[in-house]
C-alpha cells in the first residue's frame, strides 16, 4: 500500500520538478530535484531480490517496464527521470550495495539538456565507470549508447541536439574501450533516415513507447539473459 501511494505521488510531482531542474543550470546538484529525492528514498525502502541485474539511468530507464520485458530475470529498475551523470554519481552507493551481476547503463541526454558540455559530461561518465569497476570488480557493466530524439516533435533544449548526442556517444564508446567494457550501440535501430528517433517509437519525441521498449529489449536480450 505504502509503495503504491509513494509511486503515485512521484508520478504527480515529476513533470514540475523536471521543469524546475531545467531552470537551475548544469552545476546544480540533481538531488535538489524533488522527483530525484522521492525516487532515491523509494529505492532505499523498496524490496528487491538478492543480487539483481540493475538497469541504471534516467527517464529512458525509469519508464521501462523491465520486469514485463524480462519476466524470467531477477532485476531492478534504478532509473530516475531527469537524472544526469552528476546525479548517478550521487547514488552509486545504492547500486553498489546491491552487488549486481550485471549493470545496464544509459545516461547523458539530460546533461546536454541542462547545458552541460559534452566534455564535462564525459568526465562525469568516466568517474561513474571508475567507481563502479573499483567497487564491483566482478560485475559486468554494459555501456549503452544514448538514444537520439525527434526534434520535430520534442524541441531541442540548450545543448541537447542530435549532433551533440552523436558526439557524446563517440566519447562514451571511447570510455567503454578504455575501461575494457562492452559498448552496446543501439542508435542505428532508433534512428530514421534523418537520424531522428522514429515517430512511431516515441510517445513525445524523446521517450519511448511500448514498441520502442520492445526493440530495446530485443537489442540487449542476449546480454541480459
Amino acid at each position: 500500500m505504502f509503495l503504491g501511494v509513494f509511486t503515485a505521488a512521484m508520478q504527480t510531482v515529476w513533470f514540475n520538478s523536471w521543469l524546475d531542474d531545467l531552470s537551475r543550470g548544469p552545476d546544480t546538484p540533481p538531488y535538489l530535484s524533488l522527483h530525484y529525492r522521492w525516487r532515491h528514498l523509494y529505492f532505499a525502502f523498496a524490496p528487491h531480490p538478492e543480487r539483481p541485474i540493475v538497469f541504471f539511468g534516467d527517464s529512458m530507464t525509469d519508464r521501462g517496464e523491465w520486469h514485463k520485458l524480462f519476466p524470467q530475470v531477477s532485476l531492478v529498475n534504478r532509473g530516475i527521470g531527469g537524472d544526469t551523470t552528476l546525479g548517478l554519481l550521487q547514488r552509486l552507493d545504492q547500486v553498489i550495495a546491491l552487488n549486481p551481476p550485471k549493470i545496464f547503463l544509459m545516461i547523458g541526454t539530460n546533461d546536454l539538456c541542462y547545458n552541460r558540455s559534452v566534455a564535462d559530461t564525459l568526465k562525469n561518465y568516466d568517474r561513474i565507470l571508475s567507481v563502479l569497476q573499483a567497487q564491483l570488480p566482478h560485475t559486468e557493466i554494459y555501456v549503452e549508447s544514448v538514444l537520439p530524439f525527434n526534434d520535430t516533435i520534442f524541441p531541442s533544449h540548450y545543448l541537447r541536439t542530435n549532433a551533440n548526442i552523436t558526439r557524446l556517444n563517440g566519447g562514451i564508446q571511447q570510455l567503454a574501450a578504455a575501461h575494457h567494457l562492452p559498448y552496446l550501440d543501439i542508435v542505428g535501430d532508433f534512428s530514421d533516415k534523418n537520424g531522428r528517433l522514429p515517430a512511431g517509437e516515441t510517445v513525445d519525441g524523446l521517450h519511448l513507447n511500448q514498441q520502442g521498449y520492445k526493440k530495446w529489449r530485443d537489442d540487449i536480450e542476449s546480454y541480459v539473459q
